[in-house]
């Protein structure tokens, strides 16, 4: 069953898997009504987690902490889509799934929707969308074909969110004109003032350029056409 496939799928891309910046499966434990997956714990949580406590004023993320996480995304990523063999194409890149490790180092977990793709293949074909609304690019919705750039696309989004401060799901969007992230953020980003863009709590630290940079390499990982999209190692060296 579906449960089972995830498991297994679980099982196979992570079981394989070293990289400082991907959740290690240090065991599988099978018992008769239930699996165990057993991980590493990461005692920060995950960035959903944080973003949340740093919109509620109890926690604080500045500008060095969210730019290294970005980072770390983009050298997991680049890994699972250049350097293992397979390439592996994650499918439900978001906040939730960004663990932090005692260090805050990014670690890109729960490969239960991951799907490794032959190399003689450019895309997947599935029979439903998987993953999570706000993340997915406009492409997989319409044709239920899967490439690397789907998760470019949701990197994308998670840049966005790292220096907006703000998720996709937050009210602040369903009342905007354009009613998601990307196409506000597109819009204010070729306005006569792009920094309304960022988290008013990073603001007035002297980094202001370099987050606007990030956003600008938000827009394109999230570009309408996919083959118009950086992808992961060029996503990193910018």
């Amino acid at each position: 069953n579906k449960k089972m496939r995830q498991i297994r799928s679980e099982i196979n891309t992570v079981g394989q898997i070293r990289h400082r910046n991907l959740l290690p499966l240090l065991a599988h434990v099978s018992r008769p009504d239930c699996h165990y997956l057993v991980y590493e714990f990461m005692k920060n949580g995950s960035l959903q987690n944080i973003l949340e406590e740093v919109s509620n004023g109890t926690k604080e993320l500045d500008w060095f902490a969210r730019h290294k996480i970005a980072l770390g995304v983009a050298a997991g990523l680049e890994y699972l889509h250049f350097n293992h063999s397979p390439r592996i194409i994650h499918r439900d890149l978001k906040p939730a799934n960004i663990l932090l490790d005692d260090d805050m180092e990014a670690r890109i977990a729960d490969f239960g929707l991951a799907k490794a793709m032959p190399d003689a293949n450019t895309h997947i074909s599935t029979s439903n969308v998987a993953g999570t609304v706000g993340y997915i690019s406009p492409e997989y919705h319409q044709t239920l074909k899967f490439t690397d750039k789907c998760d470019i696309y949701s990197f994308g989004v998670l840049l966005g969110v790292l220096v907006m401060g703000k998720l996709p799901s937050d009210q602040f969007f369903q009342e905007t004109q354009e009613m998601s992230l990307v196409k506000w953020l597109r819009n204010v980003m070729t306005s006569d003032n792009p920094r309304q863009a960022i988290d008013s709590r990073l603001m007035g630290n002297g980094f202001e350029e370099q987050m606007l940079l990030v956003l600008k390499i938000a827009c394109f990982c999230t570009l309408d056409d996919p083959k118009q999209r950086p992808n992961s190692k060029d996503v990193r060296c910018m």
